[in-house]
């Protein structure tokens, strides 16, 4: 199979060969017309029985580095599903037994999204057909199947099948890959990482209980060892109690209660908070960017039922001294501190009664308290202080009373309150949060920042891979459907509680990232590590980048740094996997591998990359079940592909044969000057030459060991790169 695909590597020098193991499915690219006919080359349409369609080129509002698309206005469906369609006319052999991924672009003008049928069938092999219903949205967006193959075959085809009438569909960039396969594509890139953390509330005063030692073990573990950048905390309710004055404009200052942030032991409510946000400050090698205060109820007497507790909500007219109180909070922390609140929050699950420190607000309400705090923080010269909203208990919900969802659909019916909202944010205690619900939450936020700022699986019993994949799900899934570009989980440290340690039918467990026990154990449960690859790997600024999977079976999420250094890999599966082959980015000069799964030696665990199967553009690779893999990119950009705006196709570069044993043929698409420069795959330079103008070049290898290099070639207009094989065994 192998001699086949090199023969016709050198035959289709054009067609949408990216990688080693992907199929030479010609002109997969939808670049090349036949000259005369203006429709494209290896491709036919067809409209039989009753089936009418307009097919043509679309040229406009296309994917970036793509400049044509199949259009296909369907304007009636045959009697069967094959009527209206459009095939590949290159036919290629597929095995028994292997599966082979079909990944396209696609996108439907409809009033609502549209089927398509992607089929695969052997021309010789009776009962090959294999077909796969596929919803495409009105937006632009990478799909991909899966088909294994039971019957040997020489001549596969491939084929798309419109199944909806009154719909056109585009069509582009379609590659068959052996196997199963991830792959990125730099190019379409969605939100920028705020960052990750966690709080502190409730449980300073536990910790500086502790002997001093143990105390700072557990406070390098929460801050120095985990990269975290954004940490949480308490506006307490009796800051202002009772009323400083009864002018909201007017702050008596030394009426002001600060012990619950003083480190005093001597008084009861003392809770450490400074102390314990500043030396959380001093272990953190990067720094926390986001500083949140969070009020989980105004002071008693602001409120309808003159309690911190048990809900109740803001007295009427009361909004001006709630923000009074906020900005004392806020000066007050900066003052007598030195610590930079640069976010504040004036509610906390505004729709959940409990009988501790809270305020059920309306999402009327609390657009009133919204507004008002806005402008106040203005007048302060405050205005650089983010707003967080509304923190709901839950995603999304069907009642429209509840959830962040709704509160912020009806909240932002007001263009005032959006202006006042800095940050969308919720919380994620729900059973469990769907692709839906995250799909709804991004609906309504109009593009703000959208961040989880408290998560956990309350009182888990657990320390294993079980209770981690809570938080895997939430993050993977916010980030890939919720638009989320922060996550933070409830608690940094507590005390874990064991069943025998507390009454009957009281809670048990924790949920915090670091734990002791009643024998004053520290425990680093499965959480702590799984959190680890967002905390440490993924850094503010980072942008999500488009990847394209195999299966929902393996949970996937990716990432490139600011300046295209670094792309990241997250997977996650509860099944195991078998080998299956991740794409290299051009331009990588290492890997490194980490993981967390059940087993004990595997926390957060640097893997050594060394037993990968590097090929020229895809890795191999195998998981185990409940295991979660973050993969590190590490890329110099100057061996990766740049151009000067010009087209793709004027610096399209063949090589072949790959692999190659002595002469590495060159052709290009346009004569040019060029110069060519060979890398070993950890970016050292072993050759460098520059050649006259010229579409075909032929180098001498033999001087090359066996193993894996990256060729550049550079003109005037750009460069472009290629991975090849010297195989001299």
């Amino acid at each position: 199979m192998l001699t086949r695909l090199l023969v016709i590597l050198n035959i289709f020098w054009a067609f949408n060969l990216n990688a080693q193991n992907q199929l030479p499915l010609a002109n997969g690219a939808f670049e090349t017309l036949d000259p005369g006919t203006d429709n494209f080359s290896y491709w036919s349409n067809t409209q039989t029985s009753t089936g009418q369609a307009i097919y043509s080129v679309e040229t406009e509002n296309l994917i970036p580095g793509s400049s044509k698309a199949q259009k296909s206005q369907i304007l009636s469906l045959g009697t069967n599903g094959w009527h209206v369609k459009t095939q590949s006319d290159y036919l290629f052999e597929v095995e028994a037994g292997q599966s082979y991924t079909v990944r396209f672009w696609a996108k439907a003008e409809a009033a609502s999204n549209a089927t398509i049928k992607v089929v695969f069938q052997a021309a010789n092999v009776s009962g090959s057909y294999q077909g796969n219903n596929i919803e495409i949205s009105q937006n632009w967006q990478q799909y991909t199947h899966s088909f294994t193959v039971t019957q040997n075959a020489d001549e596969n085809k491939l084929s798309f099948w419109y199944m909806d009438a009154g719909v056109t569909y585009f069509l582009d960039e379609v590659e068959v890959v052996v196997g199963n396969s991830i792959s990125f594509n730099e190019d379409i890139s969605y939100q920028t990482v705020d960052g990750f953390g966690a709080g502190i509330k409730r449980r300073t005063e536990h910790l500086y209980a502790l002997d001093d030692a143990l105390r700072q073990q557990i406070e390098s573990y929460a801050f120095e060892e985990l990269e975290a950048n954004m940490i949480r905390f308490f506006v307490y309710h009796d800051l202002e109690d009772p009323n400083d004055n009864n002018n909201p404009f007017y702050l008596n200052t030394g009426a002001l209660n600060w012990t619950r942030y003083d480190s005093n032991p001597n008084a009861n409510t003392t809770r450490y908070v400074a102390e314990a946000l500043g030396n959380a400050f001093d272990l953190s090698f990067y720094g926390f960017d986001h500083i949140i205060g969070n009020c989980n109820s105004a002071p008693a007497w602001l409120k309808t039922n003159n309690s911190h507790n048990n809900g109740g909500t803001l007295i009427s007219g009361g909004e001006n001294e709630f923000s009074e109180f906020l900005v004392a909070f806020i000066n007050g922390m900066q003052a007598r501190y030195g610590i930079g609140v640069n976010a504040i929050s004036p509610t906390n699950e505004p729709d959940y009664q409990v009988s501790y420190e809270s305020m059920n607000t309306s999402a009327s309400q609390l657009a009133g308290i919204l507004e008002n705090l806005a402008d106040r923080l203005v007048n302060e010269n405050l205005q650089d202080v983010q707003i967080i909203s509304p923190e709901n208990f839950r995603v999304n919900s069907n009642n429209p009373a509840i959830s962040a969802t709704n509160y912020i659909s009806s909240m932002f019916s007001d263009p005032d309150v959006v202006a006042a909202t800095d940050v969308v944010a919720t919380h994620t205690y729900q059973s469990t949060v769907s692709q839906n619900d995250w799909n709804a939450l991004k609906a309504v936020s109009l593009d703000k920042d959208i961040w989880v700022t408290e998560a956990g699986n309350l009182h888990s019993p657990d320390f294993d891979m079980s209770d981690a994949s809570y938080h895997i799900n939430r993050i993977m899934d916010g980030f890939n459907y919720g638009g989320l570009t922060a996550y933070m989980l409830h608690l940094f440290y507590e005390q874990h509680e064991y069943q025998n340690e507390v009454g009957q039918g009281q809670n048990y467990g924790s949920s915090a990232l670091v734990l002791w026990d009643s024998n004053l154990d520290i425990i680093l449960p499965k959480r702590y590590y799984v959190f680890k690859h967002f905390t440490n790997l993924i850094k503010s600024g980072y942008q999500r980048i488009h990847l394209n999977s195999f299966g929902n079976s393996l949970k996937s999420l990716a990432f490139k740094s600011p300046d295209s250094s670094k792309i990241i890999l997250q997977l996650f599966t509860e099944s195991a996997h078998g080998n299956f082959d991740i794409e290299i980015p051009n331009g990588t000069i290492s890997i490194e591998h980490y993981i967390t799964s059940n087993s004990s030696s595997e926390n957060f665990t640097s893997v050594s990359t060394d037993n990968l199967d590097l090929q020229a553009n895809f890795m191999e690779m195998a998981m185990g079940a409940m295991s979660f893999h973050t993969l590190v990119f590490n890329i110099d950009s100057s061996l990766s592909s740049e151009t000067n705006d010009v087209r793709p196709d004027d610096l399209k570069m063949v090589a072949y044969p790959n692999p190659v044993k002595s002469q590495l043929n060159l052709r290009f698409n346009n004569n040019q000057p060029r110069e060519i420069s060979i890398y070993q795959y950890n970016g050292s330079l072993i050759y460098n030459k520059n050649y006259p103008a010229t579409k075909n070049l032929v180098i001498d290898v033999r001087f090359l060991e066996s193993g894996l290099y990256i060729l550049k070639s550079s003109t005037p207009a750009g460069q472009q790169t290629v991975k090849f094989i010297i195989d001299n065994q």
